[in-house]
This record gives structure tokens, sequence and C-alpha cells, in this order.
């Protein structure tokens, strides 16, 4: 008996997106196997009935790797047909029996990303802010610091001014070296340190 034909097949077949349909004639009323194969894949197989015409139809979501494949028909008292090849292309991925097309998962990839992008930015602006924070802070407590010691020296100085003037005697060369010495030395503390807290509020 002459074996069933294939008149339409495929030429690409895209398993993520569209169904693989087959059409042909073989006797009115009969079984048809279909199989697909590929070289290094267990075949495929499939069953369909030709109608009272002798026209059989295969339309199903058919699970093939990617590659090139041939398919061939036969009824149950004939040989294989001549096959037909089509191609494979695998648009997508299957994770935990879903399927995932790469146009999505490189969607979602981007928005990881761009949401990474922004949750690490928010946190730099954040330490940046609290940086800033911080640092404002310890230039006040320097600020304070500074004075604080400054006034400190400052009541030294003048309660020592105080003893020199309140003498009746008249002040020594040395005496009078020595209160030179504290002015001066005096202005120079009071430059350096606020010298030192405008050199660190310019760094940061």
């Amino acid at each position: 008996m002459p074996a069933p034909t294939i008149n339409i097949s495929p030429d690409i077949y895209y398993p993520f997106d569209e169904i693989l349909y087959l059409e042909g004639r073989a006797d009115s009323a009969s079984n048809v196997e279909i199989q697909f194969q590929k070289q290094g894949v267990k075949p495929l197989k499939f069953n369909v009935k030709s109608d009272i015409n002798g026209e059989w139809v295969l339309a199903e979501k058919v699970s093939l790797s990617a590659g090139d494949w041939e398919v061939r028909v036969r009824s149950a008292v004939s040989g294989w047909s001549n096959p037909r090849v089509f191609k494979v292309i695998i648009s997508g991925v299957t994770i935990g029996g879903v399927n995932l097309k790469f146009a999505f998962l490189a969607f979602i990839i981007i928005f990881l990303l761009l949401a990474g992008t922004v949750v690490i930015s928010y946190f730099i602006l954040r330490l940046r802010r609290l940086k800033s924070v911080l640092v404002s802070k310890e230039i006040r407590e320097a600020h304070e610091s500074v004075r604080e010691g400054v006034s400190h020296i400052r009541r030294d100085f003048l309660e020592e001014l105080q003893l020199f003037e309140s003498s009746k005697k008249p002040l020594s060369k040395n005496q009078l070296s020595r209160k030179e010495h504290l002015v001066s030395e005096l202005d120079r503390l009071e430059k350096e340190m606020e010298r030192e807290i405008s050199d660190i509020e310019h760094r940061e």
C-alpha cells in the first residue's frame, strides 16, 4: 500500500511561540503514525486518524529541542513516507515546568539591574548625607572645643597679666619679654586653630 503523504509542514518551528501544524493524506478513516526524529535524540511519535476523505491533521504544542528534525508518516499497512525536514528554534527556557521567553527574561534582568542601581544610588546618597551630618557635627564640636580651650588659655593669661600689673615693682626685662611672648602665643594659637578648622571644612 502507498505510504501516507505530508502536504503541509513548517520550515521553521518555534516551540515557545506556536503550535506545530502538519497536514497530509492517507487512506480514508485510517490510523496514521507520525514520527519526529533528530540525530542523537529519541524519536517522538503521534497517532492521528484520517477522515472519510483521507485527510489527516496534527495541530499540537510539541516540545522539540533546537536543531534540524525529520518528520515521517505511515499507516498500519504501509512503509514510512519520505521525510520532511524542518528547523526548530528555541526562543526561551523552561524553569520549573514554566516556559519563559528570552525577551521576557531580558526584561526581568534589565528591570532588576535598574532596580539595583536605584537602590544602590539611594544608599550611597543616604551615606553621603549621613557623613555630611557627622562631619558638620564634628566641626561644631571642634569649634566648641577650640573656643573652650582658647578661653581657658586667655583666662590664665589674663590672670598672669593681672599679677604682673598688680605688682608695684616695675616689670623686669624678662617679665616684659614673657608678657610679649604670651600675647604672641595666644594670637598664634587662635589663628592656627581657626585655620585647621577651616581646612577641615574645605576638605569635606
